[in-house]
């Protein structure tokens, strides 16, 4: 699955840090979205992500989350796509137009989501 966001929320305090792409230009009654979040205030929470809707959403599972300064690319674990019914979620592209300030933000956001996990990657 490959789209392009034109939306993108980080948000984070005390408690919880989120993070959204979404693209609801493309296709209005269905539209594109990846988000993440994770229960910061909990040291031992897991980090929890949906593709498009709950349906498609997993308390870890993923593989791989590889973020570039216009790009994020996450690839899920087998067993997760074989759940999901749906190959396109194998590998999930998110192309985006974010400024230095903005991109650091996406960082950091994803490091506090990610924290104390190997699967993120900052290229």
């Amino acid at each position: 699955m490959k789209f392009t966001a034109s939306i993108i929320e980080p948000s984070t305090n005390d408690r919880i840090a989120n993070l959204l792409f979404a693209d609801p230009e493309t296709n209005p009654d269905e539209p594109s979205v990846l988000s993440f979040s994770r229960a910061i205030e909990f040291e031992d929470s897991a980090y929890y992500f949906e593709i498009n809707d709950q349906s498609n959403s997993s308390y870890g599972g993923l593989e791989s989350v590889q973020v570039s300064k216009n790009k994020l690319a996450v690839r899920l674990k087998r067993e997760l796509v074989e759940k999901f019914g749906n190959e396109d979620f194998g590998q999930v592209e998110v192309e985006f137009d974010a400024d230095d300030e903005m991109y650091q933000v996406i960082v950091e956001t994803l490091q506090k989501i990610f924290d104390g996990d190997s699967v993120l990657e900052i290229n």
